[in-house]
């Protein structure tokens, strides 16, 4: 679990305050490879989740979720030593400094910890989400042993006892809630992309894939273990004002009509090449029947190749050759040496009458 959250208060009120941040891209310096303490998560998000190494408690927090993943998330909480303006604005300084130079570096929520449930404190508080005092004592609702709300722009936790390492885990579940959050919808825009960009239609199937192994492997909407008497309540708090299921569910609709025209166009695809193979295959049946025909009537070679020629005439579409006298048949052939013989036989006869009379 992350530490350090008890050595130094804020405020005599607040234990633990700070903002949470994505960073696109952090430094490639950064070592997020210290893995998340404690047991309160899943196996598969517990060891899928690396955080990093700090001195104090003031020091930033890094989280990366997923980490095995492509779609990993990497998750920067900055304590602020009040709610000012000016903390606010110190925080994203910190937090700029921890991403790689033009890279996106998003506030997505905020996370008190406190320890009094005074007036003061719960306009505080809607003053640091809201920036109005709209959030009001009725919004808390009762979570284990503590109250607590989840708001659009933060989570706020009022405790009558120290927090130390419980408001460790509560950050840690309202980050993981954010993580999921942000995979889904994400996911749900790539696919929504990919489907009515032509260009990109192509990456549907492969897509559809990835993002269904992710829900597999990573998402739950439990991730806390049963024995987490805190943590699991919080987190489904945490889940229930995020809309998670909502996400999930809208993602898996989509990738069941995706994976339906998937297996249409697939099917429509096949039934197209198989046409065109039986049409071949047809084209080549009539033409072995054609040979086999005029093995049986004794055509000569010669037709056959003038048949041939027809036929390569007629698929390309171009006039067929005319014949040579070379291609003449072999029955007009074998009738020229009878008529040169024919002057032959009439010299010979007459000779044989010229004979005879003499």
């Amino acid at each position: 679990m992350p530490t350090g959250f008890a050595s130094k208060a804020p405020s005599p009120e607040i234990e633990v305050q700070g903002i949470i941040y994505r960073l696109d891209q952090p430094l490639k310096s950064l070592k997020l490879e210290v893995p998340l303490e404690g047991k309160y998560l899943l196996r598969p998000v517990h060891s899928s989740t690396m955080t990093s190494a700090r001195q104090s408690a003031n020091d930033p927090l890094l989280f990366r979720f997923f980490s095995e993943s492509d779609r990993s998330v990497v998750f920067c909480f900055c304590p602020t030593d009040s709610l000012s303006a000016g903390a606010v604005g110190q925080a994203w300084g910190r937090a700029i400094q921890l991403a790689e130079k033009g890279t996106e570096v998003d506030e997505i929520g905020r996370f008190i910890w406190s320890n009094s449930t005074a007036a003061t404190t719960f306009t505080e508080i809607s003053t640091f989400f809201r920036g109005t005092t709209t959030l009001i004592e009725d919004d808390y609702s009762p979570v284990a042993r503590v109250r607590a709300t989840v708001d659009a722009k933060g989570m706020a936790i009022l405790s009558t006892e120290p927090g130390g390492e419980r408001a460790g885990r509560a950050l840690a579940a309202y980050m993981l809630g954010l993580a999921y959050h942000r995979v889904l919808e994400q996911a749900i825009h790539d696919l929504a992309e990919c489907c009515r960009d032509d260009s990109k239609v192509k990456r549907t199937e492969a897509m559809h894939s990835e993002i269904s192994r992710f829900i597999a492997s990573y998402y739950f909407d439990a991730p806390a273990r049963v024995f987490t008497t805190e943590v699991g309540p919080l987190y489904k708090a945490i889940h229930d004002r995020l809309l998670l299921a909502s996400l999930r569910h809208e993602l898996v609709d989509q990738l069941g009509r995706i994976a339906e025209i998937i297996r249409t166009e697939r099917t429509a695809t096949e039934s197209a090449f198989e046409a065109k193979v039986q049409k071949r295959l047809t084209t080549l049946g009539v033409f072995i029947g054609i040979l086999g025909l005029a093995q049986l009537t004794q055509t000569t070679p010669a037709q056959i190749q003038t048949f041939a020629a027809g036929w390569k005439a007629a698929f390309s579409g171009s006039p067929p050759a005319a014949s040579s006298p070379d291609q003449l048949s072999p029955t007009t052939k074998q009738a020229d040496p009878r008529a040169a013989a024919q002057p032959h036989k009439l010299k010979r006869v007459r000779h044989d009458t010229t004979s005879e009379a003499q």
